[in-house]
């Protein structure tokens, strides 16, 4: 039914900001127990749903007024009175800023799943326009974060089959928890950006490797059994005596490369990407938990502990209902999976490969081993071919090239550190260095068209053109961001370029107008005949932001009155 009446917004938008204090304890409120005589007008289950989740008055209030505002606006409210109350307390705690509740125990006192959740909420702002900019951020994240959750659960749980041994006793599931646990501990540790897709599976890797070496071999599948053996191999006498000597200063714990490489085969991953996660960030993380000397499993116990402690403070999911299969965290019903979505093959019985399923994980893993396969082995030093239309300039723009390149990647990389994590600085430099791979690769491609196109070698204004150059690495850094799920347009794009990755995430980081970001977009695209029809996809999403929002603030429109270079 359609809407009686909009109202223009609510109060609670204007509350001052309360202490960082008050938002770390999600199950401590500074303020006083909720009293029920100042409730007695109100609905006594919503009171009680108030309390159950441990709001203020204040609060209480609010979500209250927020109610009245939903009943009065609707012909026929959609759902539960239950369910609409605590989509209104989620609305007004996030406003407030308050840690009163996490969103796994309000979606269990209303019992809704996430999505389900979400909608609701979001139906608010259709019939009330509502929704603050930061209610909408945080519906984004959530949304983001169950996702990006959601798909590394169903590789962790098809990995483990591949991994573990089944038994009566089901001591291979306590084995699992307990992995998958530290895993979300170690996510949280490690990262602030939690809906990194690939840096997040990555370090699934790594805790799986440290769990797979800590099993006896009679717990693992033939392929694990191999890829360990040389580990489990009795030792000589010569190495018992060095042992023995040894035992009293345990060593630290080092990749198993060989076990992490065979883990990174069956998964399709990149070995030294993973290799350098684990090197940089999880065995900080084992450091971090007193596992650096250690051969035994991790404590149960405090790995629970720890995650719980994580989990209440961030006033998030409770990422360990994953695997028990709690309704909160499982999809819809209605929601085909992605393997149901994958095409079968006509003829079953025919013999053949099989289409394997085309899961989030899988297509991020493919496109990144696509977009490595197609760029030139030469590293980071542009070809011979390239070298010579720099030397046929009239001022060779060699050197200006790479100290642009030595600045820029030193914001990038630092900026993607702050972004993501104080650890992931290395892993900025790594989409760095194939984002100047790629620059290099369809800079190349441009000159040879244009050679073809034009009678002319000397390509000097162009090639010292340092706007041109910084729009051609800018767009070929979003195309390795995109590539590794780092940059989505899945809810419509962000303006949060200092918490995310998100494009014009890029334009802020390179000082760069969108127009001339723009202005690059379609030579790049015939440049680049490789690129995916996603990454073309994801490209003309960025000009279509940039036309419609960036490019008319006042200093896209201002810088692009001064630009110099055009490359058509």
């Amino acid at each position: 039914m359609p809407p009686k009446k909009r109202h223009s917004g609510m109060t609670q938008n204007k509350e001052p900001k309360p202490s960082a204090d008050s938002a770390s304890s999600p199950d401590k409120q500074d303020s006083p127990e909720l009293s029920e005589k100042k409730h007695r007008e109100k609905h006594a289950e919503f009171v009680s749903l108030c309390k159950s989740l441990h709001v203020s008055d204040l609060v209480c209030d609010r979500a209250w007024t927020l109610w009245e505002s939903v009943r009065e606006s609707m012909d026929k409210v959609p759902g539960s009175q239950q369910r609409l109350w605590g989509a209104c307390l989620f609305v007004i705690i996030t406003d407030m800023d308050i840690g009163s509740f996490t969103v796994t125990q309000v979606l269990k006192a209303v019992s809704l799943n996430l999505k389900q959740f979400l909608a609701l909420v979001r139906q608010l702002d259709v019939n009330l326009d509502t929704i603050s900019m930061k209610v909408n951020s945080a519906l984004m994240r959530l949304e983001k974060k169950y996702d990006v959750m959601l798909a590394l659960y169903q590789r962790f749980e098809k990995t483990c089959k591949n991994i573990f041994v089944l038994t009566s006793d089901g001591k291979e599931r306590e084995t699992m928890r307990t992995c998958w646990t530290m895993f979300l501990l170690a996510k949280g540790r490690a990262l602030q950006m939690e809906d990194d897709l690939v840096i997040s599976f990555q370090l699934l890797l790594c805790t799986l490797e440290l769990f797979i070496k800590r099993c006896s071999s009679d717990q693992l599948q033939p392929l694990y059994q191999s890829a360990i053996s040389k580990v489990l191999s009795p030792p000589t006498r010569t190495s018992r005596r060095s042992q023995s000597k040894a035992k009293s200063r345990p060593s630290e714990p080092e990749v198993d490369a060989q076990l992490l490489e065979t883990l990174c085969k069956d998964n399709e991953c990149n070995f030294e990407e993973v290799k350098n996660v684990y090197q940089t960030s999880f065995l900080a993380f084992l450091g971090s938990m007193d596992l650096s000397s250690s051969t035994d499993f991790p404590q149960v116990n405090d790995v629970n502990q720890q995650y719980e402690e994580l989990y209440l403070k961030s006033r998030d999911i409770d990422g360990r209902l994953f695997f028990d299969g709690d309704e909160t965290v499982l999809p819809p019903k209605f929601e085909i999976s992605q393997v149901e979505r994958t095409p079968k093959k006509n003829q079953p019985e025919e013999d053949g490969p099989t289409i394997p399923p085309q899961t989030p994980i899988r297509a991020a893993m493919t496109s990144i081993r696509m977009l490595r396969g197609d760029l030139p082995s030469n590293g980071d030093q542009p070809s011979t071919t390239l070298a010579t239309y720099f030397k046929n300039c009239t001022v060779d723009p060699t050197q200006d090239v790479q100290k642009r390149l030595e600045t820029l990647g030193q914001a990038f990389s630092q900026k993607f550190g702050e972004a993501v994590g104080p650890r992931c600085v290395v892993y900025g430099r790594q989409r760095f260095a194939l984002g100047v791979r790629l620059y290099y690769k369809v800079m190349e491609a441009m000159l040879k068209s244009e050679e073809k196109r034009l009678p002319v070698q000397n390509f000097s204004k162009l090639l010292n053109d340092s706007t041109f150059h910084t729009s051609l690495l800018a767009c070929s850094s979003e195309v390795v961001m995109a590539t590794y799920e780092e940059s989505s347009f899945k809810n419509g794009g962000s303006d949060q370029t200092g918490t995310n990755l998100c494009f014009p995430w890029i334009l802020n980081v390179l000082n760069l107008s969108a127009f001339d970001f723009y202005k690059v977009i379609e030579s790049f695209i015939k440049a680049e005949p490789t690129l995916s029809k996603d990454i073309i996809k994801h490209l003309e999403t960025c000009e279509n932001l940039i036309m419609e929002r960036i490019a008319w603030r006042t200093v896209s429109l201002t810088t692009a009155e001064h630009t110099s270079w055009e490359y058509d």
